[in-house]
């Protein structure tokens, strides 16, 4: 199978990046092709039908595309200098747009009138709302009730990407975490060892605020209650949450609550955009991001 070929071909990648190039070039094949993905026949990604495709695509489609093509080229043990070309072109061109940070007209229209801020009423409004369900967490009902203003109070204390999927209750060495820890300084913290930029950051750990504090000692028991799975997030079937259905349910959250349908990564460029006057000073910001300072001043995109 063609997918076995990959994780042999990119052995020292993480299984989930994997997955996502694995996910892309599928996307690819079904352009103008059935799957599965030919173990040996590259031709297709040659065809003009394709091409033609790609160069209709808007560059968040295209960056991805580029890279997926290769990758496959690469599994083939082929290679192309026509989507080399192409993917070069893709990124260079994101790569400036990230460098003027201008908001896209897509963008634009999804930031909601108080910005970042949009999310500190909202989560106002569900803890008056959960107050008597926050205290007495019984069903998963009432559990994932509570998970939505867990989610987004979470995201406003701490912008991550989707790793709040990833995260297991209770310390450990590998992998992310969040935990409550009794020596000082004590309360919830979050560790987190496996994210996109681990390798120039390292291992990564914060404290949460009062308020994620207090929702924690009421959630975190729930969990380990209701749940058996182990992790924080809890997806409808009862199961382990996954980094796709957490992007989804932002997006209804948001949606529902706010009246914009947005992801994670409007979100935290709203975050940064909001920190933007003092984002090449304030370290904390980058860190919350987990970016290093330069990538979160390009996240902090200007929206004249």
């Amino acid at each position: 199978m063609f997918i076995d070929d990959l994780k042999q071909k990119k052995s020292s990648l993480k299984a989930s990046s994997i997955l996502t190039y694995f996910r892309n070039i599928k996307r690819l094949r079904k352009v103008h092709d059935k799957l599965p993905v030919p173990e040996k026949d590259h031709k297709w990604l040659l065809s003009d039908k394709l091409i033609k495709w790609y160069d209709d695509q808007p560059l968040s489609v295209r960056r991805h595309m580029a890279t997926a093509a290769n990758i496959a080229l690469d599994v083939y043990g082929k290679s192309d200098s026509d989507w080399k070309k192409r993917q070069r072109d893709s990124m260079e061109e994101f790569d400036e747009d990230r460098r003027k940070r201008k908001l896209t007209d897509k963008q634009k229209s999804k930031i909601p009138d108080k910005g970042f801020d949009s999310l500190k009423k909202v989560i106002s409004q569900m803890r008056k709302e959960l107050k008597h369900v926050i205290t007495k967490i019984e069903t998963q009902k009432d559990l994932l009730r509570v998970q939505e203003l867990l989610i987004l109070s979470l995201y406003y204390d701490i912008p991550l990407r989707l790793d709040y999927a990833t995260m297991k209750v209770g310390k450990g060495d590998t992998g992310n975490s969040i935990y409550k820890q009794k020596k000082k300084p004590a309360g919830w913290h979050i560790e987190l060892h496996d994210f996109k930029t681990a390798k120039s950051l390292g291992p990564k750990k914060f404290k949460l605020n009062t308020a994620n504090q207090r929702l924690l000692n009421k959630f975190a028991p729930a969990v380990e209650k209701i749940t058996d799975h182990g992790y924080l997030l809890t997806n409808q079937k009862g199961g382990k949450m996954s980094k796709q259905v957490l992007s989804k349910t932002i997006m209804r959250i948001s949606k529902a609550r706010i009246g914009k349908k947005f992801g994670v990564q409007l979100l935290r460029i709203l975050y940064a955009m909001r920190n933007r006057d003092v984002i090449e000073t304030a370290k904390q910001v980058s860190e919350k991001l987990l970016h290093s300072q330069k990538q979160s001043l390009e996240y902090a995109k200007k929206d004249d």
